[in-house]
């Protein structure tokens, strides 16, 4: 074959392919505006605590946040960072303070999660550093105790390390950070740049998000008894997931890029707050390791004190006894 038949068959092969993938580009995007139309606002959610809900704007858009009215030292409950995550994930941690405390509590949807806005925006640390420091700033009124699950603490550290005078305590409930290594791998990270580009992620995420794939996430990755997995948190989940701009903020979050760089050494060591880690007993299954927890503990033995709990990532649901015993000691709440 001649040098100029094989460049023609190369490009013929070449424009063929173009268009084939330009025609699965226009179709997924067609497909993803379609389905984008059937989407309700974040706000068409019903309240995840029966809290009252307010408003609170912050410099990067309008959040959604729980208020009870109270006295005494503020408490501040932040939820983790998921592919459904929102202030549902508190609930029994609100309903234990309004029962039992005269305390003032509040609970923050972090922005791109629950009733916040969800809007297009660069979704990074120094986002919802800025999101919490406001919000502490402005709202409470007080140094707040406060109370942060999983990735959340790692912000809550953050902030508490940069603005000690708004943070009495804090209390990290299954914290990420103690892991060697965070994050998917660079072939992972450029596959999800991939499939965003595309609008592949954006599809996958509400087929994923249903009630049947949510149930075996928690089981395989959050609980450690299935049986525990409670359906008012199942419901909440599948609901967050169906609102515009849903899958935004997991993006970043699947992708590695909300982690805070070096946390446990770069922060958690250096907290001068009183600081409660909380972490499961046995981790066993579960999507977190905290390997790295007896050094951090070794580097900050006056600030930071620890407590196993039994149950998983979630002990104020699995095994909420032992989690309430811990949070009313810590908080002089008794």
């Amino acid at each position: 074959m001649s040098d100029s038949s094989s460049s023609s068959s190369f490009g013929r092969a070449v424009l063929t392919a173009g268009a084939t993938l330009a025609g699965t580009y226009a179709s997924l995007a067609a497909a993803r505006w379609a389905y984008r139309r059937t989407l309700p606002s974040p706000l068409s959610l019903p309240p995840a605590l029966d809290l009252e809900p307010r408003p609170v704007e912050t410099p990067d858009g309008r959040a959604q946040c729980y208020v009870r009215p109270g006295t005494g030292p503020p408490v501040v409950l932040l939820h983790s960072f998921n592919a459904v995550a929102s202030s549902r994930e508190m609930q029994p941690i609100a309903e234990h303070l309004a029962a039992t405390t005269d305390r003032p509590v509040y609970a923050l949807d972090w922005l791109g999660f629950g009733r916040s806005d969800r809007g297009p925006r660069t979704y990074a640390p120094a986002l919802y550093e800025r999101q919490l420091y406001h919000f502490l700033d402005e709202v409470p009124g007080a140094p707040a105790d406060v109370v942060a699950l999983s990735l959340g603490g790692e912000y809550a550290a953050q902030v508490a390390l940069q603005a000690a005078p708004l943070v009495r305590r804090l209390v990290l409930v299954s914290p990420t950070g103690f892991a060697p290594t965070q994050g998917p791998s660079t072939p992972g990270r450029l596959g999800l740049a991939l499939a965003d580009h595309t609008g592949t992620f954006e599809l996958l995420y509400h087929r994923l998000t249903r009630r049947a794939s949510l149930r075996d996430y928690y089981a395989r990755q959050i609980f450690l008894s299935p049986d525990a997995i409670p359906d008012a948190l199942l419901d909440y989940a599948e609901q967050t997931a169906q609102v515009r701009g849903a899958y935004r903020a997991p993006l970043r979050f699947v992708d590695g890029t909300l982690s805070v760089p070096n946390v446990s050494d770069d922060v958690y060591a250096r907290l001068y707050r009183p600081t409660l880690l909380l972490t499961p007993t046995t981790p066993g299954s579960t999507v977190q390791s905290f390997e790295r927890l007896p050094a951090v503990l070794s580097q900050n033995a006056r600030d930071l004190s620890h407590q196993a709990l039994p149950g998983g990532l979630l002990p104020h649901w699995e095994a909420p006894a032992p989690f309430f015993d811990a949070l009313d000691s810590f908080l002089d709440l008794h």
